[in-house]
């Protein structure tokens, strides 16, 4: 087990808020654009949207997270993070690279956030994204799912029957 040399919690928690001013005040709305122009259903069964968790194994931070995966070549994809914990939430980027096995994407990426390298490997399926991150202080896994559809206010829908 990895232990933060920081006595009262991990680096990764004590990241998020400087990856928040890191990122500009706009890191959010950047975040929230990107989230609202990408495509729902993905032909590729790796790009769109994805919303789940983050759990951290080396204590009990954890909280929610979202992820835009972009296509950014042959097997290189941009996943553009935006992960919270507690009250407070912060914005990354990361590229992954990887290789496709059936409806199988595996990957691995790293990336120095202020200047700690961070490394992530896993797996996507068209409806399950498992992943691990790694760093010198922290080691955690993210899970995340394709987001439910929300239902359109306006579509019909038959009336219950009574």
């Amino acid at each position: 087990m990895i232990r933060s040399p920081i006595s009262d919690g991990p680096a990764l928690a004590r990241l998020v808020p400087l990856l928040a001013l890191a990122t500009g005040l706009c890191g959010c709305s950047s975040f929230q654009s990107r989230w609202d122009q990408a495509p729902a259903p993905s032909t590729d069964g790796v790009s769109g949207r994805w919303i789940g968790t983050w759990q951290n194994t080396n204590n009990a931070h954890g909280g929610p997270l979202k992820a835009v995966l972009m296509p950014q070549g042959s097997n290189t994809f941009s996943a553009h993070f935006h992960a919270g914990w507690g009250k407070r939430s912060g914005t990354f980027r990361m590229p992954m690279r990887g290789t496709h096995e059936g409806d199988s994407f595996r990957f691995e990426g790293s990336r120095r956030i202020l200047g700690v390298r961070i490394d992530t490997a896993g797996t996507i399926r068209p409806d399950e994204f498992q992943a691990t991150y790694h760093s010198r202080f922290d080691t955690g896994t993210f899970t995340l799912r394709r987001p439910q559809p929300v239902p359109d206010p306006g579509s019909s829908s038959p009336a219950p029957k009574r």
